[in-house]
């Protein structure tokens, strides 16, 4: 099944849009909450590697 990203932004006078692109067949959609983009790619990181060792952890 094909993914989409829908971004919605109201600007100031009050209008609201919405902004729909589809996910390219080797790419994915993280949502990472985070007071910047470098502690965004931090946080991320960090899962993906918490992911990993639990994943061969597990395979033990």
């Amino acid at each position: 099944m094909t993914e989409f990203l829908v971004r919605t932004l109201t600007d100031s006078t009050g209008h609201t849009f919405i902004h729909v692109t589809q996910a390219r067949e080797n790419e994915t959609f993280v949502v990472v909450e985070a007071e910047s983009k470098e502690e965004a790619e931090r946080k991320y990181k960090a899962e993906k590697l918490n992911e990993a060792f639990t994943k061969s952890k597990k395979g033990q």
